[in-house]
């Protein structure tokens, strides 16, 4: 527990300390983006090639995957295990040996279920997370109210549909008080998505790194290296990015698709898109959240969403 508390300090000093910093976007060459806007009168420029939309992609992949391992890995999974224990010692005498929907005993402390806790609450969620906001980050607010945004978000849609606060989750029935767990698993979705947008704008500033040393790529290499070999040995995964980079590539093809997503009528209908899907989603998820709060004698709960 000590140790696991000493991560989380750090990574909430590291997502504090970059919250601000703002993603930054590259190409491999000096040549301007992709498919801009004809000059009066000119021809379209011509569409990246191949290797710059690979070169790209791969680089867009390598930042989700760095944000999100290492903010699942200092931050959210080390917050999940403590709030569970927080949840095992508030709940009393009579939950202690009881056995919880993970099959983990409630007030046991061992090292397989704090490393569990960390991959499975903290690392696997962490990494969809990372991609996610590298695919809608230009959809959010900049600065750290981009990462209070992106865990606000978490909150309403997947937090009460998928975990931690799930109402149809037994784990409510056997440890609490229920206000305490939605207290502290709501605190833990905010700063879940702030340190995904800390992390992951701070590696987009580090690859490729400003100086072309191989001291300069070294270090730019080294955050890469866990998150890496957890992508092979989820061959799956590693297929998933495999085929987006063909889709990249095919869709780079497209000239008036890309001006299209790339055009400020593109930027605001995705903030308006992001925005009405969070306020359509608003009302069951306090409906959840209600449901985990009130729980009647039996420990059955209704499910709003």
């Amino acid at each position: 527990m000590v140790v696991t508390g000493a991560l989380l300090l750090a990574g909430i000093a590291l997502t504090w300390r970059w919250g601000g910093v703002g993603y930054r976007t590259w190409s491999p060459t000096p040549t301007p983006p992709p498919w801009p806007e004809a000059e009066p009168g000119g021809d379209p420029a011509p569409p990246p090639t191949a290797r710059t939309v690979v070169l790209r992609y791969w680089r867009g992949a390598a930042v989700a995957i760095v944000g999100g391992f290492w903010a699942g890995a200092l931050v959210t999974g080390p917050a999940i295990r403590l709030i569970m224990r927080l949840l095992a010692v508030t709940a009393g005498d009579g939950a202690q040996g009881r056995i919880t929907e993970a099959d983990e005993v409630v007030g046991s402390i061992n090292l397989d279920g704090t490393v569990s806790l960390v991959v499975f609450g903290g690392i696997l969620p962490g990494l969809l997370s990372g991609v996610i906001y590298v695919v809608v980050r230009r959809w959010l607010p900049a600065g750290r109210l981009g990462g209070v945004t992106f865990g606000a978000l978490h909150l309403v849609v997947a937090a009460t549909r998928i975990d931690p606060l799930r109402p149809g989750n037994p784990d409510f029935d056997l440890v609490g008080p229920a206000w305490l767990s939605v207290t502290a698993f709501g605190i833990a979705c905010i700063l879940h998505g702030m340190a995904v947008v800390a992390f992951a704008d701070r590696y987009s500033r580090a690859l490729p790194p400003p100086a072309r040393t191989r001291a300069a790529w070294a270090w730019a290499v080294v955050p890469l290296v866990l998150p890496a070999l957890l992508m092979v040995a989820g061959i799956a995964l590693l297929a998933l990015l495999v085929v987006g980079m063909a889709v990249a590539v095919l869709a780079t093809r497209i000239g008036p698709l890309v001006r299209t997503l790339r055009s400020h009528a593109a930027l605001v209908a995705g903030r308006l898109a992001i925005g009405l899907v969070a306020v359509a989603l608003l009302p069951g998820a306090v409906i959840d959240v209600h449901d985990v709060i009130v729980r009647d004698d039996a420990g059955t709960v209704t499910s709003g969403s």
